[in-house]
């Protein structure tokens, strides 16, 4: 893959990559954390997330859909049938176009709030 040429000034992409699966009472906090997070730094990123549905069986694919429909910064990609955990991690990297991309588990485990010291420290290489 080739570097990105970027305009002086112009903001960088980050794809933040979101496995699921039976996430239907996370899949929205976890959107908005990222969302909120990334409002904060807007003079500097854009952001786009990609959901990796592992062929949930709740409601998760219909919220993720649902988001992607509202918001086009929301990509859905669903498995036909649960691959696991590190394919769904996978798929997210290969269908990242960010100038970086952070993993994030749809728990928020790790918080959002955390990305601009891991973007602060990336930028200094």
């Amino acid at each position: 893959m080739t570097p990105k040429m970027r305009i002086e000034g112009q903001q960088k992409l980050i794809s933040v990559l979101i496995p699921v699966y039976n996430e239907e009472g996370n899949i929205r906090r976890a959107y908005e954390a990222v969302r909120d997070t990334f409002d904060q730094l807007k003079d500097r990123y854009t952001f786009e997330i990609i959901f990796t549905d592992n062929h949930s069986t709740d409601g998760s694919i219909a919220i993720i859909s649902e988001l992607a429909k509202s918001d086009t910064r929301v990509r859905a990609v669903r498995f036909a049938r649960n691959f696991g955990f590190q394919r769904s991690v996978l798929t997210g990297y290969r269908l990242a176009s960010g100038d970086a991309a952070i993993q994030l588990d749809c728990d928020l485990q790790d918080p959002p709030s955390l990305f601009p010291k891991f973007l602060e420290l990336w930028e200094q290489g």
